[in-house]
């Protein structure tokens, strides 16, 4: 498979499964594809979609590497568990793949997108030796240390301040239309609302998302959704002694580059950042938008190392 489009098709490498169970009742999925003995790359989603998120990079990296995905809990295959759901359980998730998934001594590029970038540093920020154990390095795309949106006061002397107040209400609307109960209006509304936060993607990737969108619950929606609104998970970077890559597309209006700058800063503070580019005319879904250079750097990752 050589063309983008071509990337986004169900996978044909080989596949195995398997459940990891949590203690509070959720069952999270794992696949694995490619070779057993190849090195390992392992990919967490963001809110709202599940392990198909990740074709592109299944497609383009399976032939030469192990590549696990799984769905985070309450997306695809994976239940949600019993009580309260916190961005903590995401980031113990990860660790329980982790140790489910690799062997003693084993390492992979773990790669984070969206919420699962905050998967990937609440995962950090509570198992502080976790990124050395398990990492040869870190990509971080289009995500935040810190809620996506923020109620900051007006000010009528700088109007930057009402364009971010006018941001939050009408990323709140947003997001609530699709994480409150009953709330579908994405999947409801399916390309028009789409095309007004991925402008220029195909409309086969709009389908695709659209397809994946309807397979999660809304109560894995709002319970996530709820848990998001008070996300800080920027301790976690102190936590990644090993080459950590960020990067973020230009249009990007879920997590914009604004949201990733503080994450490289900390980053370059602990003396981890590898790289922080953002690509121009890029939206949130850049893994989609241009696979060819996401899975480059993914594959650069495993020789990487840290800045000097």
């Amino acid at each position: 498979m050589t063309g983008g489009q071509a990337l986004l098709r169900a996978p044909d490498a080989p596949v195995d499964r398997l459940f990891v169970d949590r203690s509070d009742g959720a069952s999270i999925a794992v696949s694995s594809y490619g070779p057993v003995d190849a090195d390992v790359v392992v990919l967490v989603h963001g809110f709202a979609v599940n392990a198909k998120y990740w074709y592109p990079q299944i497609n383009g990296l399976a032939d030469n590497h192990r590549v696990i995905v799984y769905d985070q809990r309450g997306h695809g295959r994976s239940t949600l568990g019993a009580g309260l759901t916190t961005n903590d359980h995401l980031g113990q998730d990860l660790e329980a793949v982790l140790a489910a998934t690799l062997a003693d001594g084993e390492k992979a590029v773990i790669v984070g997108h969206s919420m699962g970038g905050m998967t990937v540093m609440s995962w950090a920020t509570q198992f502080p030796d976790s990124a050395e154990r398990y990492a040869t390095a870190i990509m971080l795309a289009g995500t935040a240390a810190t809620a996506p949106v923020s109620k900051a006061p007006i000010r009528l002397a700088h109007p930057a301040t009402i364009l971010r107040r006018v941001e939050y209400e009408t990323a709140w609307l947003g997001f609530n239309a699709i994480h409150r109960p009953g709330g579908d209006l994405m999947m409801r509304t399916g390309l028009s609302l789409a095309r007004t936060l991925f402008p220029g993607i195909s409309r086969q990737q709009l389908k695709l998302l659209d397809s994946i969108l309807r397979e999660t619950s809304w109560r894995t929606r709002e319970k996530l959704g709820r848990a998001l609104e008070d996300l800080d998970v920027s301790a976690g970077l102190q936590n990644m002694p090993v080459p950590v890559a960020v990067v973020v597309g230009s249009r990007d209006r879920l997590t914009p580059p604004r949201l990733a700058e503080p994450v490289a800063l900390g980053l370059r503070a602990a003396g981890s950042l590898e790289r922080h580019e953002i690509w121009r005319g890029a939206t949130h879904l850049l893994n989609w938008e241009q696979p060819h250079r996401f899975n480059n750097i993914v594959r650069s990752l495993r020789s990487a190392h840290l800045p000097r």
